[in-house]
């Protein structure tokens, strides 16, 4: 039988300070991310709008409300899962 060491629940798995550093790198990568794509969507504005209107056969104003509330969708989610919780992290410890 192979045996496994299991901690107990009162021990606690992950303690407050490893939860506090992995949000915080969650916000920095998924932030990271979000600033590339910007950054990305600023410079190559021309090639985007080519490539989505041979792909889907999007004009140049629909492309960029699509980028422009994909944008804003992922900076919610960033927010609400990754800055969120770091903040109350922080406030409880």
């Amino acid at each position: 039988m192979l045996k496994c060491k299991v901690k107990r629940l009162e021990e606690g798995i992950v303690d407050i300070d490893q939860l506090q550093k992995l949000f915080f790198w969650c916000l920095v990568v998924n932030t990271g991310i979000y600033t590339f794509t910007a950054i990305a969507v600023l410079l190559f504005r021309g090639i985007l709008c080519r490539i989505h209107e041979k792909i889907f056969g999007f004009d140049e104003e629909t492309t960029l409300k699509s980028v422009h509330r994909y944008l804003a969708n992922y900076k919610l989610l960033i927010t609400a899962f990754n800055f969120v919780p770091w903040i109350a992290i922080l406030i409880i410890k």
